[in-house]
């Protein structure tokens, strides 16, 4: 090999996997700083086809990559360097698997003479993901051979595919061995190919699947219901959104869509189930004879109590055979959902009082819920919700933080037609802000997080990348004092090693932090602050924190309020 080529070389093997990603629809990629993976940094950065994110906390860039994957549908692409960089990532590459996210790692390694040898910024990077990845392709060392190179770009084809049928991680390792950098010239005349080559068509693999028929037996187990009752959890697709509206249209069954489902507004959604569901007097007088269920398993407690108490009830599951969501209430029949689903031509035969009997419950559970939430000092979780609810604009997603803000969002807020987002797969308060981060600069959108004090303080290395948003991204914190969801739990009674260890409150400034991070911050502590803070923000592009200062006892006594409602006989 002549001196040239060999200078050349990582980075020409990274241009052919660079563009080969390109042909296959790649257009993002958020890359980490590193010295081991320059040559791929600068492949990408030399195509003019990918948009680029430098991002230098690698778990804050998994996470935005994860955000990204969930509004585009398209995995986006992580590089970083070798060693504890790679390892940042696992909590996202563990909440991608759990949720059906697709995204693409890449990697630089230490050559294999550099291994175990006590290197520096060295680690066993085979296979370090392990069975969480649909994917894995340990690429070996540059070389000039046309069939490795060829194999190479089939690798990156592999990637994409793998990621996108079986959504999920995929991940190459890359071994690389100086010199990284290439020549000034050599460099030039890449970066001038790549301007055509960014003109190329790309593959998209936006496709429709075929349509599947199910059996006649099916069929007639559901038209001879009286009760149908469909519960939808997060992480369904578009294909099964229609299926399910139109389902509950045929059927005239009552939809109990939880955060994240993604379930388009109707007369059978019902909104306010979160709270009067807990009540079991509620439950036993809104006992199903079926119950279908699509999605994730559900956070709620109300729901996840209505699955146990009623497995005398046919229970059907829709779901991915990756993606089981059974939790701890095996349904009775499981169909894989291989291809979207038709409805023939039939007619339900549901007790016209069924639903009746949901929508009057849904009213009286909102005017109590009116009832309970009012403006006074101090602030409650509840009003930040409730009047929040009012205030975004129809055209914007929403993010809910896991803790508390998912489930209270469902319990204080009416069903709304916002795009809803959780992080519900590994159900991590870490990467939120990210995730969020990720979200925004994938849709023209502007965008509302709910987010605790604790997972707040868990990613605000994210702030660093305000600099990405164009849209308006308002982040409301609810600094209840620490993690007041341990305040469900029996532990609670220990007070004193509950708050220590458990509800860990923290003794920090979230104004003097945005204030470092150049981001806006408004103090919110009256009822009559937050309209005027939320509308000062929810037009301006960049992101802004409303800090709301909430009172965790009240918030619980309020929450206690509605879960003990009961329904008007």
């Amino acid at each position: 090999m002549q001196e040239d080529e060999k200078v050349n070389l990582a980075f020409y093997w990274s241009t052919l996997f660079v563009r080969s990603l390109f042909e296959e629809g790649i257009t993002n990629v958020i890359i980490s700083p590193g010295s081991r993976s320059t040559a791929l940094t600068l492949a990408f950065a030399s195509h003019p086809g990918f948009n680029k994110y430098p991002i230098i906390d690698e778990r804050s860039a998994a996470f935005t990559a994860l955000g990204q994957a969930k509004a585009s549908g398209k995995p986006t692409v992580l590089v970083c360097t070798s060693g504890t960089a790679l390892a940042n990532y696992t909590p996202a590459v563990h909440e991608a698997k759990n949720s059906g996210i697709p995204l693409i790692i890449v990697s630089a390694d230490r050559p294999p003479s550099l291994r175990n040898i006590g290197a520096s910024q060295t680690i066993d990077q085979i296979k370090i993901f392990g069975d969480q990845t649909v994917f894995f392709h340990e690429v070996g060392e540059p070389v000039t051979d046309p069939e490795s190179q060829k194999r190479l770009q089939t690798a990156a084809k592999q990637a994409v595919n793998f990621s996108v049928t079986n959504q999920g991680v995929s991940h190459l390792n890359f071994a690389f061995s100086k010199p990284f950098e290439p020549e000034d010239d050599f460099l030039k005349k890449i970066s001038e190919e790549n301007v055509n080559h960014s003109k190329r068509s790309q593959t998209d693999y936006d496709q429709k699947t075929d349509y599947s028929e199910l059996g006649e037996k099916f069929w007639s187990q559901l038209i001879s219901s009286e009760k149908p009752l469909i519960i939808a959890g997060e992480g369904s697709d578009a294909p099964e959104h229609v299926f399910i509206t139109n389902l509950s249209r045929t059927l005239n069954a009552p939809v109990l869509a939880e955060p994240g489902a993604g379930i388009t507004n109707s007369r059978q959604v019902i909104s306010g189930f979160s709270g009067f569901l807990r009540n079991p007097e509620n439950r036993s007088k809104l006992k199903p004879d079926l119950i279908l269920r699509f999605g994730g398993f559900p956070v709620s407690k109300g729901l996840q109590e209505l699955l146990k108490e009623n497995q005398d009830v046919l229970q059907i599951s829709f779901a991915k055979a990756a993606f089981p969501n059974d939790g701890d209430v095996p349904a009775d029949r499981t169909i894989d959902l291989n291809s979207e689903l038709l409805i023939p031509d039939i007619a339900g035969n549901t007790d016209s009082e069924w639903i009746k009997s949901w929508r009057k419950t849904s009213k009286s559970f909102r005017k109590f819920l009116q009832s309970e939430i009012f403006p006074k000092t101090p602030l409650t979780d509840g009003f930040i919700f409730k009047e929040a609810s009012t205030l975004i604009p129809k055209k914007s997603f929403i993010m809910l933080s896991n803790s508390f803000p998912v489930r209270d969002y469902s319990l204080f807020s009416d069903y709304t037609d916002h795009q809803v987002f959780v992080n519900r797969g590994a159900a991590g308060i870490d990467g939120i802000i990210s995730t969020t981060i990720g979200l925004s600069s994938q849709t023209d959108k502007t965008g509302i997080l709910f987010i605790g004090d604790i997972a707040f303080l868990h990613d605000i290395n994210a702030l660093l990348q305000s600099g990405l948003i164009t849209n308006p991204l308002v982040i409301i914190v609810l600094n209840n004092g620490g993690g007041t969801i341990f305040r469900m739990l029996p532990v609670f009674k220990f007070k004193d090693k509950h708050r220590e260890y458990f509800e860990t409150p923290q003794n920090v400034k979230i104004t003097s932090i945005c204030r470092g991070f150049n981001v806006d911050h408004e103090l919110v502590s009256k009822p009559e602050q937050f309209a005027k803070a939320f509308e000062k923000y929810v037009d301006q592009p960049g992101i802004h924190v409303i800090e709301c200062i909430t009172d965790a006892d009240d918030s619980m006594m309020e929450r206690h309020s509605l879960w003990n409602f009961n329904m008007v006989q």
